[in-house]
């Protein structure tokens, strides 16, 4: 047993310096936008396409949780405001698409499922749709979460881009003796 011990601890070792050696390429924590799982996608409140796309998917969830108000009005109460706003043409045709798109894709998506409509979700919808039914078509979308990919053995120490300064090191330890 003692002769096994002699052979299996260097093969056990290399082993894990090895795999530790693999997996540590990466200089530091990567970091990946995702967004909620029935949210429009990765669109940001400042983008063109913002406002139809915040309208259209507030109306399909509205719909979906049988909210008293007509979709259809919506859309053309809102169309008709992108029309004041100066869009026409081929402007408001792209405005229209993306309303339909994102509707239809929406309703498709939270339309199977029988838990969709909680109260909270219920409360935000709420809010979104009387905006919107009052004329106020500002964008609200949901910010996309950041979610740290940080790989197999977890996140590491962050890592700074500014290089070491002894001179700033002592000082910053002289300042806060808690840091020692």
């Amino acid at each position: 047993m003692n002769r096994f011990a002699h052979y299996l601890a260097p093969v056990l070792l290399l082993a894990a310096t090895a795999l530790h050696a693999g997996c540590s390429g990466s200089g530091g924590v990567t970091t990946s936008s995702v967004a909620a799982a029935d949210s429009p996608g990765l669109i940001a409140n400042d983008d063109p396409l913002a406002r139809p796309v915040a309208v259209a998917w507030t109306s399909a969830r509205a719909k979906r949780c049988a909210f008293y108000f007509d979709p259809a009005k919506l859309k053309v109460n809102y169309l008709a405001y992108e029309r004041t706003q100066g869009a026409a043409g081929d402007q408001l045709a792209k405005l229209e698409r993306s309303y339909d798109t994102t509707y239809k894709g929406t309703a498709d998506r939270i339309g199977a499922d029988p838990g969709y409509c909680t109260s909270s979700k219920g409360l935000e919808i709420k809010a979104d749709l009387q905006r919107y039914l009052a004329g106020d078509y500002t964008p609200n979308l949901p910010k996309a979460k950041q979610v740290a990919n940080c790989g197999f053995f977890g996140c590491g120490v962050q890592m700074s881009d500014e290089p070491f300064d002894s001179k700033k090191f002592w000082s910053d330890k002289d300042k806060d003796p808690k840091k020692r």
